[in-house]
C-alpha cells in the first residue's frame, strides 16, 4: 500500500531520524513512508496517521480513493 501526506508532520519515530538524529519532516504531497524503517507501516501506526488526518491511502497509479 502507498500513502500520501495530506497534513504536514514531524515523524515521532526515532527510526526516521537522519545521521544527525533529526527526525524526518513530512510535507503535504509527500509519500509515506519516505524509506522503509521499523515501525513505519504497522497497523497501529497507519491507523494513527490516517485517523489523525495526516496520511491518505493512494492507489498504485497515484490516485486517492474516490470515497474520500
Amino acid at each position: 500500500m502507498s500513502y500520501q501526506v495530506i497534513k504536514a508532520f514531524t515523524d515521532g519515530n526515532a527510526n526516521s531520524a537522519n545521521n544527525l538524529g533529526e527526525k524526518h519532516v513530512y510535507w503535504e504531497g509527500d509519500v509515506y513512508p519516505f524509506k522503509s524503517y521499523a515501525g513505519a507501516c504497522t497497523k497501529l501506526r497507519i491507523a494513527e496517521l490516517t485517523n489523525g488526518g495526516f496520511i491518505k491511502e493512494i492507489d498504485e497509479d497515484g490516485r486517492t480513493d474516490s470515497k474520500d
